[in-house]
């Protein structure tokens, strides 16, 4: 632990997160698939056994974490037939509250999915990888940074998809 903490600031909002020491947290460089990535130093994104990505999704009032996670697992399963999900009772510290599951599509890939909520938007961190052990190696890190997740508001509307950084 220890690692740099990153402040990301945009309209409506900023939040934080801490970069565990020996990973990179890159925003814009999966712009198509997330707000930003985290994989291990001395690797890219995309030839790192293990990545983790970042996504913000804007929500309605009458959504719920609960009703979220359920249309996110669904999609996954429609992905893979043969899909395996489980809730996971991840050590996260700190303030904010984090559905976590596991997800499992034999060989494919495996992930830990974590959502939290902030106003107006899902937040989901996505630890993927297509080897069981390196998502266990990374498991570390990604509580590490989970831990680290801070958000605030700001007067104005929100919009994670332009963050600028600190």
């Amino acid at each position: 632990m220890g690692g740099e903490t990153i402040r990301i600031a945009g309209k409506g909002f900023s939040f934080s997160i801490t970069e565990p020491d020996g990973w990179n947290i890159d925003f814009g460089a999966a712009s198509q698939l997330a707000n930003f990535v985290m994989h291990p130093a001395g690797t890219s994104w995309r030839k790192s056994p293990v990545v983790v990505f970042g996504r913000f999704t804007p929500r309605n009032s009458q959504e719920t974490l609960e009703s979220f996670q359920e249309k996110d697992a669904k999609e996954l399963e429609n992905a893979c037939p043969f899909y395996e999900i489980r809730d996971l009772d991840l050590d996260v510290k700190g303030l904010r509250r984090f559905l976590v599951r596991e997800h499992s599509c034999p060989s494919v890939r495996d992930e830990i999915v974590a959502v939290t909520e902030v106003p107006g938007f899902f937040v989901t961190f996505v630890l993927s990888s297509d080897r069981r052990d390196s998502l266990q190696s990374a498991l570390s890190p990604f509580q590490e940074m989970l831990s680290s997740f801070d958000w605030m508001s700001q007067p104005g509307p929100a919009r994670p998809s332009q963050p600028q950084q600190h």
